[in-house]
């Protein structure tokens, strides 16, 4: 019975092993450096919630204080103390909803409830429940659609209602009566672009590139009134990215901000 012949393994040339070796090193240190990057994030975060927190519990303790040191206050007196308990309450909530919308964006089992709608339905809904705060406000609201706008889009309509309501926030929060803001869609390339634009105060260059990034917010100095959290646009991006979409923005120093999403259309 003949033998059977085993041809000999052929050697991998040693210069493609060491460039197998330094890709393998160079994807593994571009893995570290993003992990260090989440946590330097995640610091960041919890920071900036500490530091956010600490001012309504600080107001809140005080408050009660005073109810119960001075009992013969008036009535205007009692009622400006419950509003304020009432407001740094409000601020409280809304802090920790948003950590635990942005929890649930994160996390990679969350799912989303789909469905399929007409776009222009949703974005004109959407701009009606607006336009009475906007008035309010003495901001001007325009809506902007092509006339022959009927495409699909597949969305969770919860989520996407939260980030334009998080894109008109800001363009409040960040402008001055008698500012316009726009809320304007078009059909491109087999997807939905929506842009939220603003003639507010915009944002300085150093920091367009973090403004998505989980509790990053610019100088506080800066920040009028009620800065936010910092959390609204890193949740924006979240559920952008789940729906397959994305999110971003272009904006110039004193002459406004313009935040816009992509989404895919239904064939």
């Amino acid at each position: 019975m003949e033998k059977k012949r085993y041809s000999k393994p052929q050697a991998i040339p040693r210069e493609d092993l060491e460039k197998a070796l330094f890709m393998a090193n160079e994807e593994l240190s571009r893995a570290n450096e993003k992990l260090n990057q989440q946590e330097r994030e995640r610091m960041e975060l919890f920071r900036n919630l500490s530091h956010d927190l600490r001012a309504p519990m600080t107001a809140l303790v005080s408050s009660i204080g005073l109810l119960r040191e001075k009992r013969d206050m008036d009535e205007a007196e009692y009622q400006d103390i419950l509003n304020l308990m009432s407001r740094r309450l409000k601020n409280l909530n809304s802090m920790l909803d948003e950590i635990f919308l942005l929890g649930q964006m994160e996390n990679p089992e969350q799912r989303l409830e789909l469905e399929s709608i007409q776009a222009a339905a949703l974005l004109e809904e959407f701009y009606f429940s607006c336009e009475a705060d906007l008035k309010y406000a003495e901001r001007k609201l325009t809506l902007s659609l092509p006339e022959d706008m009927y495409c699909m889009i597949e969305v969770d309509p919860q989520k996407i209602v939260r980030v334009l309501d998080n894109l008109f926030t800001n363009a409040l929060r960040y402008s001055k009566p008698g500012d316009e803001i726009t809320l304007a869609a078009k059909e491109q390339g087999g997807r939905l672009q929506i842009s939220v634009s603003d003639t507010g105060m915009g944002i300085l260059p150093e920091d367009l590139p973090r403004v998505f990034e989980r509790s990053y917010r610019a100088d506080r100095s800066r920040t009028p009134g009620d800065g936010g959290h910092g959390l609204g646009l890193a949740i924006a991006k979240s559920i952008m990215e789940k729906h397959g979409g994305t999110i971003g923005v272009t904006s110039e120093p004193g002459k406004g901000s313009t935040f816009f999403l992509e989404l895919p259309i239904l064939t």
